[in-house]
């Protein structure tokens, strides 16, 4: 068919060609429509042009997002032609936004083995790896992308995501601002910039950048995603959880939507009705939001929750939940459905109005007493729990993470006995604390945040990065301190060292990225302090 086009009604080569270069020119200046327009004229012409257009094609689609009609494209443009990086380039892109990251790392070394000089490549491989959690892998590629091209904006704030390099940051916040000064009417420029800006702390300039991909692109769900964290970040509820609802048009979201018979549950009194509460996140977001529980039960019959089976045996007793049920498991039946962090939105939840009756999650009074800390106290008055490190997998664990050896300043407090809390690879650092740090590990009798939640009972104050440890003190009333980072998740706010979700946490935050030192003497200040008898 294709073939009897380009013979019937496809332009001349040198028509071809020029349709080509005006979709080029089209693409690069943001207008997609005309480019496409241009592209399909041109894709009937003969092979060399068919190639280019319709790799063209398939880069315009995943511009859009539009996955398998750009997976079509970029097969018949490699089928034109197996010597061009451009067609499993595109189909890496394609793979990464669908989430299939196995296939997107294969296609960019696809591109790579035809074109090693391709720095964009270097810089999608890099985030491919980054994103399973291959961080070391990941920097290489970074690295390489900058060797090639160190103007390549999206490369220095990859490279930086890792390294905490404000000066790479800023570098890529200026080739954003020039990449949008040379092509004014492309959204994605600006949704990058505004990322690059939230991650130095420029948070009304992010807005701003935001606000103009969405004038550019209003359905950009990337943008209205990226803006919602700065607006939660800043206080504004009522609009970052509207937009916070974008990431449903993700197509790589890390929590795919459920997609169930039933309809989405809207917040209205359902008496007799069964509720679906499912988990969509992290642990820790689960611990957060699961407080909702209780306010929904107050407007359906009955509530199940389903969660991350880690935190299955914790979540049973919780008041306002009927029955918990392990993610993957076969779920009963239900008449509505919402997830967990859709619900600060159904409630109409504002930074005044976070709901706390108090801890809403408790340790198992059994294996609570299974924990007997006074032989490790040897004279000691204070039980401090201790976790220094996040799961290395995640995105930007190394912006959060600490080495044991960090909180040394807290060896030099009397009267304290450290536990530690620290599971996953950085536990065995547990085994070469710092000098003269009373650390016990107990870690091996934890089998699930049932154990955790027993052992976080009987400590007098948990000291931690942020992680679900984090929430999990604060579900429970527990006094825990909290190190944050300079550009720190939204649920911890700016300025504050309090933390409005949790009464029990206080926070002591960066002063500079990367830079954990007044921090940590601020913990060690603040330990001392309470230490002192009296």
């Amino acid at each position: 068919m294709l073939r009897w086009l380009r013979s019937k009604l496809g332009p001349s080569p040198e028509g071809a060609e020029r349709l080509m270069h005006a979709a080029e020119q089209a693409y690069q200046a943001g207008d997609m429509r005309r480019a496409g327009e241009l592209c399909q004229r041109a894709a009937v012409a003969d092979s060399p042009v068919y190639a280019r257009a319709t790799a063209l094609l398939a880069g315009i689609a995943a511009d859009g997002g539009l996955v398998e009609e750009g997976l079509r494209w970029a097969r018949l443009a490699r089928e034109a032609d197996p010597a061009a990086a451009s067609p499993p380039y595109v189909a890496g892109r394609l793979m990464q936004e669908a989430g299939r990251l196995g296939e997107a790392e294969a296609s960019y070394r696809d591109a790579l083995a035809l074109d090693p000089g391709h720095a964009r490549a270097y810089n999608n491989l890099g985030c491919v790896l980054h994103m399973q959690g291959r961080l070391d892998d990941a920097l290489v590629a970074y690295r390489r992308a900058l060797d090639l091209d160190p103007s390549l904006p999206q490369a220095n704030q990859n490279y930086a995501s890792i390294v905490r390099d404000a000066g790479a940051l800023e570098r890529a916040a200026e080739q954003y601002r020039r990449a949008t000064r040379a092509n004014p009417g492309d959204a994605l420029v600006f949704n990058d910039l505004g990322n690059t800006l939230r991650e130095l702390g420029r948070h009304r300039e992010a807005l701003d950048a935001f606000g103009q991909a969405l004038a550019l692109d209003p359905g950009l769900a990337a943008a209205h995603f990226s803006r919602s964290f700065v607006l939660l970040l800043l206080g504004d509820y009522g609009a970052g959880w509207r937009e916070y609802d974008w990431r449903w048009r993700l197509p790589a979201f890390n929590a795919p939507a459920r997609r169930f018979t039933q309809p989405m549950w809207d917040g209205r009194p359902a008496p007799g009705a069964t509720l679906l509460l499912h988990a969509e996140q992290g642990l820790g977001d689960t611990l957060q939001f699961a407080r909702y529980a209780t306010l929904a039960a107050a407007r359906c019959g009955a509530v199940v929750l389903e969660c991350q089976r880690e935190l299955v045996p914790l979540m049973q007793d919780m008041a306002g939940v009927d029955r918990v049920v392990p993610r993957g498991e076969p779920l009963p039946a239900f008449d509505f459905h919402a997830p967990l962090m859709s619900l600060p939105r159904l409630f109409g939840t504002t930074l005044e109005s976070i709901p706390w009756d108090g801890p809403y999650v408790r340790a198992s009074p059994e294996r609570a007493a299974s924990w007997d800390l006074a032989v490790h106290l040897d004279g000691a008055r204070l039980r401090v729990g201790l976790v220094w490190a996040g799961r290395p997998q995640q995105w930007d664990d190394r912006k959060r993470s600490l080495s044991l050896e960090r909180l040394a300043p807290l060896a030099a407090v009397g009267g304290a006995t450290f536990f530690s809390l620290q599971v996953g690879e950085a536990a065995a650092q547990a085994a070469t604390p710092p000098q003269g740090m009373h650390l016990v590990d107990l870690t091996s009798r934890i089998a699930d945040f049932a154990d955790t939640a027993a052992l976080v009972s009987r400590l007098d104050l948990v000291i931690t990065i942020d992680t679900s440890v984090a929430h999990l003190a604060g579900a429970m009333g527990v006094p825990v301190w909290v190190l944050v980072a300079h550009a720190p998740d939204w649920r911890y706010h700016l300025g504050r060292d309090d933390q409005p979700w949790y009464p029990s946490m206080r926070l002591f935050r960066q002063e500079r990225d990367g830079d954990w030192s007044g921090a940590i003497a601020s913990v060690a200040k603040a330990l001392a302090h309470r230490a002192v008898p009296g």
